[in-house]
């Protein structure tokens, strides 16, 4: 039985009153979300008024206006529509490391992330980065889903090596991403130049992308546990002679996440 400790009665009601932050959207499903969107045309509450523009329905057009000003408007109004929300969660050897804390630490943050969008009305799923297979979550439609994120999101395996954009161009097809939020969160253990491709394969799929970087404190500040010596990367194999002065460790870790964010 996957552990629940952490849900307590209080840390769920937090999540209640919290909203997933959205900037712009461009697919939707009227399934009663919170999620407001300005559309052209007929629905229930009046938002606004936008220039015409060829192609908008003629119906929409205010000529009370256009009577007035001698330019054509279309009257927009507000509807509330309900978000696809892509939970992806990094199960790469490195987020194994130093334990499995960073891990599981991801896995409950994306469970928490997926009950606020269930709470705002939306549709969940999670999926975890691995390289044998696409492990992913059916759709959660419901609060009452929670717990069965929970017992998939405890049944995630971790381990090996993929790159992060090879893995986006799999499952973009795969799962079918298309419209709506992803929300990353990966330690950011990889190549700049995969991070961005990764990226890119939600953009052209009007996605709109939030990361979350998870690090551990020794992550962070590593010249406090190592100065030199030889390095293994633990998801390649790869070895690395290291002979760096404390500074220059630390800068470097800076502008690899400084890189990372400027992206997002």
């Amino acid at each position: 039985m996957p552990t629940t400790a952490w849900l307590t009665p209080q840390f769920i009601s937090r999540l209640e009153t919290l909203e997933l932050s959205v900037r712009w959207v461009r697919a939707g499903h009227k399934l009663g979300g919170r999620f407001p969107v300005n559309r052209r045309g007929s629905s229930v509450e009046f938002a606004d008024y936008a220039p015409y523009s060829p192609g908008d329905d003629i119906r929409a057009i205010d000529w009370n206006l256009y009577a007035r000003l001698e330019r054509l408007f279309v009257k927009t109004y507000r509807e509330e529509v309900a978000l696809s929300v892509e939970l992806i969660v990094d199960a790469t050897a490195s987020m194994m490391l130093p334990g499995s804390e960073k891990f599981e630490q991801a896995n409950r943050l994306a469970v928490s992330l997926g009950y606020v969008g269930l709470t705002d009305g939306h549709h969940v799923r999670l999926s975890w980065v691995t390289p044998d297979r696409i492990a992913a979550s059916p759709w959660f439609h419901q609060r009452s889903d929670l717990f069965r994120m929970v017992q998939q999101a405890a049944a995630a395996r971790g381990g090996g090596s993929i790159s992060l954009a090879e893995w986006m161009r799999r499952s973009a097809s795969a799962l079918r991403f298309h419209g709506g939020q992803a929300i990353l969160i990966t330690d950011g253990m990889v190549r700049p130049s995969d991070f961005f491709r990764a990226l890119h394969v939600l953009m052209v799929r009007n996605l709109e992308i939030k990361v979350i970087q998870t690090l551990t404190p020794e992550e962070l500040h590593p010249a406090s546990l190592v100065l030199g010596g030889t390095l293994i990367d633990v998801e390649t194999g790869a070895t690395h002679q290291l002979a760096y002065h404390p500074a220059e460790l630390e800068s470097a870790v800076v502008e690899h996440n400084e890189s990372l964010a400027r992206f997002c």
